[in-house]
Formats: C-alpha cells, sequence, structure tokens
C-alpha cells in the first residue's frame, strides 16, 4: 500500500444537547474581540480581563463584547460568550502520539476496520473501558499508569486503536538478527570511506580496541553482511582476502544493497482536530513509515487536548488556538467597564481592597430606601453601584446615599478593577424578629477560598466587617450565608 488514506474517524465528546446552543442566537454579535477572525478562549481571556477590570478595551472590542446587547459590557456577556465558544466550529490544539504495538494484542483487535471510530476518554475507568477490548490486561495496566488520574485532571484523551494485516504490508525477505545485536538489513557491498587514506583495520571483535587481524587497502571492495547500525562504534561483519572480522562502519562507504527488502511499517499520523456541534472530528492520514524496524500489526494513536478553560467542564476538552497578530499603529479611544467606580477611585487615591471597602462603609454612606430594593431581579451591579456614586452629585468629599445592595455595588466595581474576582449577591438573610429580608453583599474568591465583604454590616454596627466568612454572624439582625 503505497497510496495515502485519508482516515477521518468521529469521536464523541459526550457533551449533553443543553450545553450547545444554536450560533444563530448570537447571529449578531460577532463575540470576536481580538479580530482574529474566530470566537476562541482568547477572547474570553480579553472579555474576563476587561470585566475584572484588569485592562480597558477599545470602542470597536466594547461594541463585539456586548454580547447580550443591553449596552454594558459585564459578566452576563462572559457567560454569553462561553455559550458562544461552545457553538463555534473552531480547530483545537493537540498533541499526538503513535506508538507501534507488537504484544498484547487480542482478536477483536484484528478485527478491528481501519476506518472504524475512536473514542473520547476522560478518566481512568473510561480508558480502561475503551483499551481492554483490543489489549491485554498487561498493557492495558501501561496506559493507565501513563494515563492517570493526575493527567485526567487537565487533559482530554482521545484514542483510535488500529490494526495492519501483515499480509498486505510484508514485502519479500526476512531480517535476520544475530546474537550480538547485528541484523542483515545492512548487508551489501562496501567499500573504504574518503577518510581512509593508509587502510581498514579489520578488528578481532566489535571494538576499535580489538587486535587488528589485518587491514582493507583505501578503494577496495568488500562485502558486509551483517551489522548493527552505520555510527562511530558500529561495527560490521566483513571477511577480505580470508580475514573474518568486524570493521568500523563509520569508515566505509555503501555501494549496493544485498539486504533484504524493507519492511514498511505502517502507522497513523493525525493531521487535524476540529469540533463542531458538540462533536470532535480527528483526521489522521494512514501511510507507510520508512522504517526497518520489525513489522508492528497494531498501533494506538493517542490525542491529548488540553482542559484548562471554563467550557472544558461541559465540553470535556478545551481549544488553544494560535494566532497571529501584526503591529500597526492606530489612535484608540478606550472605555472602562466601571467609568463611575474608577473616576471615583482616581478622585480618592483607592490603591487597596480595604480603602475600598472603606469608602463604600462606614461614614462615607448613609442608609436610604431604593425604590427598587425588593425587587432583586432589577438589581444589577452597573444600576446600583452608579445609584451611589452619582448620589454625591459630583462632589468627591459627599457623603454617598443608598442602601446594602448599592453599598455592596460600588464596592464589587472597585473590587474587580483593583483585579479581584468579586461578585455581587443577592440574598436574605433572617430578621431577628422573625423571617427573612433582602440583602446584598460581595464574594471574592482567592485561592480557591471565598470571603464575604459585607460594607452594610460595617455601618449598621460599627464593627470592622472586613473578609469575612460564612456563618459569620454579623450585626444582630442577620447571620450571613443563609440565602433562601
Amino acid at each position: 500500500m503505497n497510496n495515502k488514506k485519508l482516515l477521518s474517524f468521529v469521536l464523541s465528546a459526550a457533551m449533553a444537547a443543553t450545553s450547545i446552543f444554536p450560533a444563530t442566537v448570537y447571529a449578531a454579535v460577532s463575540g470576536d474581540i481580538n479580530g482574529d477572525g474566530s470566537i476562541t478562549s482568547a477572547d474570553l481571556d480579553i472579555l474576563q480581563g476587561y470585566v475584572l477590570g484588569k485592562h480597558d478595551i477599545t470602542e470597536e472590542q466594547f461594541k463585539v463584547a456586548d454580547i447580550n446587547l443591553d449596552q454594558v459590557v459585564d459578566v452576563y456577556d462572559v457567560t454569553a460568550l462561553r455559550k458562544r465558544i461552545l457553538s463555534t466550529d473552531r480547530t483545537l490544539s493537540f498533541k499526538s502520539v503513535t506508538e507501534r504495538i507488537n504484544d498484547g494484542i487480542t482478536d477483536t483487535l484484528k478485527k478491528l476496520d481501519i476506518q472504524a471510530g475512536g473514542t473520547v476518554v476522560k478518566s481512568t475507568a473510561e480508558l480502561k473501558a475503551a483499551l481492554s477490548p483490543y489489549f491485554s490486561e498487561t498493557l492495558v495496566n501501561k496506559y493507565l499508569t501513563k494515563y492517570n488520574d493526575d493527567f485526567f485532571k487537565d487533559s482530554v484523551l482521545l484514542i483510535k486503536p488500529a490494526y495492519f494485516d501483515p499480509a498486505k504490508y510484508t514485502k519479500n525477505g526476512t531480517i535476520t538478527k544475530l546474537s550480538c545485536g547485528c541484523d542483515n538489513s545492512y548487508a551489501g557491498l562496501y567499500t573504504t570511506g574518503p577518510t581512509v587514506d593508509q587502510g581498514l583495520n579489520i578488528r578481532k571483535e566489535h571494538d576499535f580496541n580489538s587486535a587488528s587481524l589485518g587491514q582493507i587497502p583505501p578503494g577496495e571492495k568488500f562485502n558486509i553482511t551483517y551489522a548493527h547500525g552505520t555510527a562511530n562504534g558500529d561495527f560490521g561483519h566483513v571477511t577480505y582476502k580470508g580475514i573474518s572480522g568486524y570493521v568500523n562502519m563509520a569508515y566505509v562507504t555503501k555501494l549496493s544493497s544485498t539486504a533484504p527488502e524493507t519492511i514498511a511499517v505502517p502507522d497513523l499520523r493525525v493531521d487535524s482536530v476540529k469540533y463542531s456541534k458538540g462533536t470532535v472530528t480527528v483526521s489522521a492520514t494512514e501511510y507507510n513509515a520508512n522504517s526497518t524496524v520489525n513489522f508492528a500489526a497494531a498501533v494506538l494513536a493517542q490525542v491529548v487536548v488540553p482542559k484548562k478553560d471554563y467550557y472544558a467542564s461541559k465540553a470535556q476538552w478545551t481549544v488553544t488556538t494560535t494566532t497571529t497578530t501584526t503591529t500597526t499603529t492606530t489612535t484608540t479611544t478606550t472605555t472602562c467597564a466601571y467609568p463611575l467606580a474608577k473616576a471615583r477611585m482616581e478622585q480618592k487615591n483607592i490603591k487597596t481592597l480595604k480603602d475600598a471597602f472603606i469608602d463604600c462603609s462606614n461614614k462615607n454612606v448613609t442608609a436610604v430606601y431604593v425604590e427598587w430594593e425588593k425587587d432583586a431581579s432589577k438589581i444589577t451591579l452597573q444600576k446600583a453601584a452608579d445609584y451611589g456614586f452619582n448620589s454625591r452629585n459630583g462632589n468627591a468629599n459627599a457623603v454617598a446615599k443608598g442602601n446594602c445592595y448599592v453599598l455592596a455595588a460600588m464596592f464589587c466595581e472597585m473590587a474587580r478593577l483593583l483585579g479581584y474576582d468579586a461578585h455581587l449577591i443577592n440574598g436574605q438573610v433572617p430578621l431577628k424578629v422573625g423571617g427573612y429580608g433582602p440583602h446584598g453583599w460581595v464574594e471574592i474568591i482567592e485561592n480557591g477560598a471565598t470571603y464575604v465583604y459585607d460594607p452594610d454590616y460595617t455601618l449598621e454596627s460599627g464593627e470592622n466587617g472586613f473578609a469575612l466568612t460564612y456563618g459569620h454572624t454579623v450585626w444582630p439582625l442577620q447571620k450571613l450565608g443563609e440565602i433562601k
């Protein structure tokens, strides 16, 4: 089989249908924030960084980042972009390994059609189930060690076992190997190499330190029957004018071959990994590798795809796209996700999380009733924060006005601009008089731990409410974290 055959095997990503949203849902918004022509995790990184206040984006980027078309770029757009990435066709980056296997092959593998599909595995249990029908327990355990539980924390594995019928691939001739390690694949007519000017020693052993039994004059022709390589230190079996011994293969030149015809070794080369509508398609090429190693009837193609982005938890794999950028000189106008919070921080030189917390609580805010406070569904982060920032009427030293949601929202925006993963929480807490009342506070996740920041608690209790934990009893009316 000298012609290349293109293979295409479909690998199910085991994604629930509810995780996929039709591309037409987002047809009005590109989501291509970096402008590279594709919707990928690179765009998600830019959007998340912007929402967290780590960097600004241009006006044009702001337009395509407003995924839900509400004229605001916030965490809701992050969620929408994640969903859109799941519905966008794209090419995945991958690491491909193809191993030839001589032993441990079952009869089931011998019946496996080369065109048959591969399998996506996401755990050691799935890997064992996928390999066991085709390979021995010893071989399966080898791969379970190679791809252990730690591996599957970060990666998804796509595997494709294949069997090649020796009758279709083996050519005439058998490679014979001697006990010394030499084989007849190097057999042929040779002459001395161009650097031999006085004579080529015929050694007694496979060693240039062994005794010389004689020499082959420069330019003479001779036959080598067996060897184990052609590098310096590799020796070939030779008989010249009745003297049998070994010559250094680094100092000979092959004129013609008398070795058996080489064996074509079958292989699979993975060319691409692409995602579309919940399915991963791997395209591979079947070909005969140019090698003189012994024939291997089976191969196992392994495609490793990293799992490190948000949507990996739903799709069971992730996408890494390499983009090419060009440097151009342009004049752009940038916009901030939270302009009022940014302006306040510049006015008061707020540079730490505690400075931001104090500015949004204690003596800096006056508690007032806000007409929409009873309907938490109508309270957005920016709406609540803007109410508080605007209540100062441009006076940097004026006391702001607002309720618990306003205080928390102002602090949340400042925290994000400082680079923290902050979230405004709309919940209910138990009241001293019984029942529950609405309340708002902020969660900040740091190093996997969740901390609670409740500016309203500091205001009404006069105590230090900085960096609480859930279950902490705050002021007498509530116990934080009992959300209905």
